[in-house]
């Protein structure tokens, strides 16, 4: 265990820091952080719902932030498979989006009343070996789990969040992490749509294999990322205002992000998508 701080320090790369993140991170004007920069809530908020909003803006600021390492994993098994040179330096432009996602949410954290740290293991989770499959099956599986299936719910999400989020500092916030995310999915559409069609039988049909885990596990992951906590109405316009969607409707709106976004593109590619999701609850353990 350690505590996750993501203030930028006083070092000779500071300048350079802020210049990745104004010139080569930036989408669209003004950035988030200069929205933030003095910014206050416009509305009043009850107590549980401001704790449980930091709450909330703290748990992303953890998981973006082990998301960096996600994306900076993913150039080995690239690199491995000669995939095209766009996508390994896309990932790790990737990589440095998820960091600067990290302090965003801390930032939210401290505009709510936080500190912008939490107590976490500060260890990364390495990527699967993919010991039966050829590298640019591995790594096409690499992809199709962060970009196809986690990045893509994540945008249908935040897409909801954005339309509910009412504090104009926290929208900015929201704005930016949704621009980025349909990069981040496009990683795993992209690279699917170049190998999908050259794809032996045996590769797809371990890649179907694959899928079954896949579903399963991102399911167990976001049900546990989305407690299905109650709250009263008001609370929980009061949490939608601060940019925190509920968990029940989390859960709503990844089943239906997967079953009509994800499964039928991924059933366009020619993988037995279907019958995969149909199957899953068999691997959740």
């Amino acid at each position: 265990m350690g505590t996750l701080r993501l203030e930028v320090g006083g070092s000779a790369l500071r300048a350079e820091h802020e210049r990745l993140v104004e010139r080569a991170l930036r989408r669209g004007d003004p950035s988030p952080e200069s929205v933030l920069d003095g910014a206050s809530l416009q509305g009043s908020y009850s107590e549980r719902a401001m704790r449980l909003a930091r709450e909330a803006w703290r748990a992303r600021m953890v998981h973006e932030h082990r998301s960096a390492a996600v994306f900076a994993r993913l150039l080995p098994p690239l690199m491995l498979a000669e995939a095209p040179l766009e996508y390994r330096t896309t990932v790790l432009r990737m990589s440095l989006d998820e960091l600067r996602h990290a302090s965003l949410c801390g930032r939210v954290v401290e505009l709510l009343g936080g500190r912008a740290e939490a107590e976490t293991d500060l260890r990364t989770e390495p990527l699967p070996e993919h010991e039966d499959a050829t590298p640019r099956e591995a790594a096409l599986r690499h992809l199709l789990f962060v970009g196809c299936l986690s990045e893509t719910v994540a945008l249908g999400l935040l897409a909801e969040e954005r339309e509910l989020t009412r504090e104009p500092a926290i929208a900015a916030v929201v704005a930016q992490l949704e621009a980025d995310e349909v990069l981040h999915a496009k990683l795993g559409w992209s690279y699917l749509g170049e190998l999908a069609s050259s794809l032996t039988d045996d590769e797809r049909m371990r890649t179907n294999r694959y899928l079954r885990i896949a579903f399963a596990h991102l399911e167990r992951e976001m049900h546990r990322a989305m407690p299905n906590s109650p709250v009263d109405d008001t609370t929980r316009e009061e949490l939608e205002a601060l940019g925190c969607l509920l968990g029940v409707e989390g859960r709503v709106l990844f089943e239906e992000t997967m079953c009509s976004v994800v499964i039928p593109r991924l059933v366009d590619h020619g993988l037995d998508a279907a019958r995969a999701w149909a199957t899953r609850a068999s691997d959740l353990g």
